[in-house]
């Protein structure tokens, strides 16, 4: 166990380091680092207690509770790992808009980034978990349908699950996530994909970035298809592999 001087020094150092963050406007290099690094630590942490049910616990205790109903998923390390991933995603927005910008992160609360970067996360679960849920229940449902089924023939069930059959959420676990982060440079697409993680529309995410639809769109778009290609590169030709 740290002792109190550890402790100390080790808020001090982080306090440094926001500072330093700060005057960067939190973007860029140092950012991209340290994001990265608490990322890679929540998602490890969320996806460990998706597995145990511990992440209900949490929630709950955090003010953020999950109806009871739904605290008994049929959901394999597949699911696990994309709500894990979209709730780090999620607490990403909520660490940087409350804790850094807004300062509510002080060095002598007691909370190191770490911890309050989970707890950020550990906040944005149940919003992500209830979309995860009501999708997955929509979509066995519709599985269920008989194929001649009238009330089965309509418009919505020739609209895909985007997020079950994109490659580009596919490869948001955590074996890729470090691949994919450093192409969000982009602080307002970063925000823009957070926003969408927590089941903002296009739209509305757009409003909140500061951006027309059309132009967040673009950007996204721009970006997906940069990470997709490298990685479609990757799977064929192996990490290194000429392309």
């Amino acid at each position: 166990m740290p002792d109190e001087a550890s402790r100390s020094a080790r808020r001090a150092a982080e306090a440094r380091m926001v500072d330093i963050l700060r005057a960067d406007n939190f973007q860029g290099p140092r950012y991209e680092k340290t994001t990265t690094r608490l990322m890679d630590y929540g998602w490890r942490t969320i996806n460990k207690w998706t597995a145990s049910g511990e992440i209900f616990a949490h929630a709950r205790r955090a003010g953020r509770p999950v109806p009871a109903h739904m605290t008994a998923p049929d959901w394999d390390a597949d699911d696990r790992s994309e709500v894990a991933t979209d709730t780090v995603v999620a607490g990403l927005d909520l660490f940087l808009e409350h804790g850094l910008i807004r300062g509510k992160w002080n060095p002598d609360g007691g909370a190191s980034l770490t911890t309050y970067f989970v707890g950020a996360s550990i906040r944005s679960f149940r919003t992500v978990y209830i979309r995860w849920f009501r999708g997955m229940q929509l979509g066995q449902a519709e599985l269920h349908l008989a194929p001649n089924d009238p009330d089965g023939a309509g418009g919505d069930r020739d609209i895909p699950d985007q997020r079950a059959t994109d490659p580009f959420y596919a490869a948001a676990t955590h074996d890729e996530i470090k691949r994919i982060l450093p192409y969000i440079t982009d602080t307002t697409v970063r925000r823009g994909l957070a926003l969408r993680a927590l089941g903002y529309t296009q739209q509305q995410a757009a409003a909140e970035v500061g951006l027309t639809e059309k132009a967040l769109e673009g950007r996204i778009g721009r970006l997906r298809a940069r990470i997709l290609t490298d990685l479609a590169g990757k799977s064929e030709f192996g990490e290194g592999g000429a392309r």
